[in-house]
This record gives C-alpha cells, sequence and structure tokens, in this order.
C-alpha cells in the first residue's frame, strides 16, 4: 500500500514520514515538494497500463507556493488525467493547517474526498494520520 504526500514544507515531509511509519501498517510513503511535480509525475504514470504503479491515496497540502492543492486536485480530476480510472477513483485528502469554508467547499467541488485540518499536536496529528490511511487504504 502506497501514498502520496504533496507538501512544500520538510518539516513536514519529515514528520509525516516519521508518524507514518509508527502505523500498524507497512505502508509505503513518497514526498513531492510541489503540485507541479506531482502533476507531471501523474500524467507520466497515466501512460503506463500498470495499476499497480499508481498511489492508494494522495494527501495534498492546501497552501503551496506555485500551484496550491486545490489546483492541483483541479488537474487530477478534470480531462486528461480525470479519464484515466487509477486517477479519477484515487481517494484525494487535502491536509492544511488553516481553511476557510469556502475553500473547503472549493475543494470537494473540485473532487477531494476529504479536507482535514492538520492538528497542532503531534499525539492528535499522528492519530489522525492513523484514521486516514485505514479508512482510505484499510
Amino acid at each position: 500500500m502506497e501514498l502520496y504526500i504533496v507538501d512544500d514544507n520538510p518539516d513536514h515531509q519529515f514528520l509525516a514520514y516519521k508518524l507514518i511509519k509508527t502505523l500498524d501498517k507497512p505502508y509505503r510513503v513518497t514526498f513531492f515538494e510541489s503540485g507541479r511535480s506531482l502533476h507531471k509525475h501523474m500524467q507520466q504514470l497515466s501512460r503506463l497500463d500498470q495499476p499497480e504503479a499508481f498511489p492508494n491515496l494522495l494527501v495534498l497540502d492546501f497552501n503551496m507556493p506555485g500551484m496550491n492543492g486545490i489546483e492541483l486536485l483541479r488537474l487530477l480530476r478534470q480531462p486528461p488525467l480525470g479519464n484515466c480510472p487509477h486517477i479519477k477513483d484515487l481517494p484525494v485528502v487535502i491536509m492544511t493547517s488553516y481553511i476557510s469554508s469556502l475553500q473547503t467547499e472549493q475543494c470537494y467541488q473540485a473532487g477531494a474526498n476529504a479536507v482535514i485540518t492538520k492538528p497542532l499536536n503531534f499525539a492528535v496529528l499522528a492519530s489522525t494520520f492513523r484514521a486516514i490511511c485505514k479508512f482510505w487504504i484499510g
């Protein structure tokens, strides 16, 4: 089971990696530092006819420079990538430190499966990641 995490903050990536390694199941995790790098990677994957090459879950940071989480999500959910069944049906969770109710609504309209505010407490963050992985990946 693999998840992709897109977050421009190396400290958040490190923390997420440490959290995921404490989970009950051995999830593989791949980090992307920008929406553009994930978008390019997903374009390459969409050209393959290999379902096992795709992740089981995407976790996107909302606030990123260049291409934010909602812009990335729109690119993933709309054609041509949105026509790829392995991308169209891929669960996407938006995690962010702050998001307005309007932005939350926009995320769901763009195709997010869940929008979650990042907890500041390490134990709560670990519990949140555990719940996300268990619910969306199994």
